[in-house]
C-alpha cells in the first residue's frame, strides 16, 4: 500500500513536470553561466522557434521512452533509476536552451524558460536523493518537494511567448511534431 502511494506521488510529479514543461515549450538565455561566443543567435521568430525545437527534440524521445518504461511500483530502485535519468535530461534542456541568444523581444520569456527547466532538473535531483532514504521518509520528502514545486514552479510564470513567436512555434514542423503550442 505504501509503495503505491510512493509510486503515485513520483508519477504525478514527473508527469506534471513533463506535461507542463514540454507543452509550454522552452527557451534559453544568457544568465551569466554560458559562453556567449558559443551561443547561436536567433534573429527572427522563425529562427528562434527552430533553434528551440532542435534543442528540445534531442530529449523528447528519451523522456517518452523513460515514461513508457515498465517501472515496477514495488521496486524503489527502478523509481530511483528513472528519476536519476530525468534530472540530467531537464538540466540538459536548460543548458541547451541557454546556448540560444534570442531576439530582445523574447529575452525575458526565454530566461524564464531556462530557469524553469533548471528548476525541474534540480527537483529531480532532490527526488533522487530522497529515494535513498527509508520508504516512509522518502514518500514524505517527495510529497513535500512536489508541493513546493507546484506552489512555486518557474513554469507558472512563463505564459505564452509574444504572438509572433507563438505563431512561429505553431508553423514549425519540428515544433508541431513535439506538440509545442499546437493549435
Amino acid at each position: 500500500m505504501k509503495i503505491s502511494k510512493w509510486t503515485k506521488v513520483l508519477a504525478i510529479s514527473t508527469v506534471v513536470l513533463l506535461m507542463v514543461g514540454l507543452s509550454v515549450s522552452c527557451g534559453g538565455g544568457d544568465n551569466g553561466g554560458g559562453n556567449n561566443s558559443a551561443k547561436k543567435s536567433a534573429s527572427s521568430p522563425d529562427e528562434y522557434a527552430g533553434q528551440v525545437c532542435d534543442a528540445l527534440s534531442k530529449y523528447v524521445a528519451d523522456l517518452e521512452t523513460l515514461m513508457s518504461g515498465d517501472i515496477q511500483g514495488d521496486d524503489p530502485s527502478q523509481l530511483k533509476d528513472a528519476v536519476s535519468q530525468m534530472a540530467p535530461m531537464f538540466q540538459g534542456i536548460s543548458d541547451d536552451m541557454d546556448k540560444i541568444n534570442p531576439p530582445p523581444d523574447i529575452q525575458d520569456w526565454h530566461n524564464s524558460a531556462v530557469a524553469a527547466f533548471a528548476q525541474a532538473g534540480d527537483l529531480m535531483g532532490q527526488m533522487e536523493k530522497a529515494l535513498d532514504k527509508p520508504l516512509d521518509e522518502a514518500i514524505g520528502e517527495i510529497t513535500d518537494l512536489s508541493t513546493k514545486f507546484s506552489d512555486n514552479s518557474a513554469f507558472d510564470s512563463l505564459g505564452d511567448p509574444p504572438s509572433p513567436y507563438k505563431e512561429a512555434f505553431q508553423s514549425n514542423s519540428k515544433c508541431t511534431e513535439l506538440g509545442i503550442f499546437s493549435q
